[in-house]
């Protein structure tokens, strides 16, 4: 008599390429609630926020550039009173004083001999200049250029997300970011040129194909702070900057696009290009 043939395991149900979707929303719909009731308010408001969030940034690129270091490291606190001194410097006097305020930070780090006093100071002035950024921005030129600056950073996220589930192809650059292709990058930018249009359709105080321009140009920094952030974990051996985030890791995982435009953004402003 023969033996029974083996019961055949039912096949294991498909993956969903939008299977993390509701958790970003969720998480992405909280922080957007919070960082616009405070940019709406403006102020000490914003201060606070940029100085919070930037100590919690360099916590994490120190944690990616020095994995094994203690909290207690010297490095970390003179990089997060650095990048508080910059916030708190650009609000009162502008940003070339926050920039003092990196510069002498740096100074500091190199004067007691840091282990790695190159890629702090560096990552000090990564997180610094785009956080008193912000704040000059919501100072200077008002929420309206504020919600541009964001929308672009968000229209090439979802842009980039959707089209590259949805037609994938080509990966933009798999030694760096394996999941990223060019048919989401090219999404990204054709939705920052509809936020650049809104923009310059709600009354934005910039011209027509300036601001479908710049939106590009945003966008393409938002997606290059991206992937020197993937460039980093990789380096790093790490998944994620943190878990601070459900469904999208740490702040430097969310935030890089945004701290990579703000700085383009930054440049552009200060010599009156934009």
């Amino acid at each position: 008599m023969q033996d029974a043939p083996a019961p055949v395991p039912d096949p294991a149900p498909p993956v969903s390429r939008f299977g993390d979707l509701v958790v970003r929303v969720i998480s992405a719909l909280v922080m957007a609630a919070i960082a616009g009731i405070v940019f709406y308010k403006g102020g000490e408001y914003v201060v606070a926020l940029m100085a919070v969030a930037g100590g919690l940034m360099a916590w994490e690129f120190r944690r990616l550039i020095l994995p094994d270091a203690r909290t207690g490291d010297i490095g970390l606190w003179i990089m997060v009173a650095g990048i508080t001194g910059a916030v708190i410097a650009a609000n009162l006097f502008g940003f070339y004083a926050a920039l003092l305020v990196i510069a002498l930070a740096s100074a500091i780090l190199f004067q007691i001999r840091h282990k790695r006093p190159v890629w702090i100071g560096l990552g000090m002035l990564y997180i610094a200049v785009p956080v008193a950024g912000l704040v000059v921005l919501r100072n200077e030129q008002g929420l309206g250029a504020v919600l541009w600056l964001v929308g672009v950073v968000i229209a090439s996220d979802v842009g980039g997300y959707f089209a590259g589930r949805i037609f994938g192809g080509p990966k933009l650059w798999p030694a760096i970011s394996p999941k990223k292709t060019w048919s989401g990058t090219l999404g990204g930018w054709v939705l920052a040129i509809g936020v650049g249009f809104i923009y310059w359709l709600s009354g934005g105080d910039i011209f027509f194909f300036a601001a479908l321009a710049f939106s590009v140009l945003l966008a393409m920094a938002a997606q290059a702070g991206d992937l020197f952030e993937s460039w980093l974990k990789r380096k790093a051996g790490i998944k994620d900057s943190s878990g601070l985030i459900p469904g999208h890791g740490g702040l430097l995982d969310r935030f890089d696009g945004l701290l990579a435009a703000t700085g383009l953004y930054i440049i552009l402003y200060l010599f009156r290009a934009i």
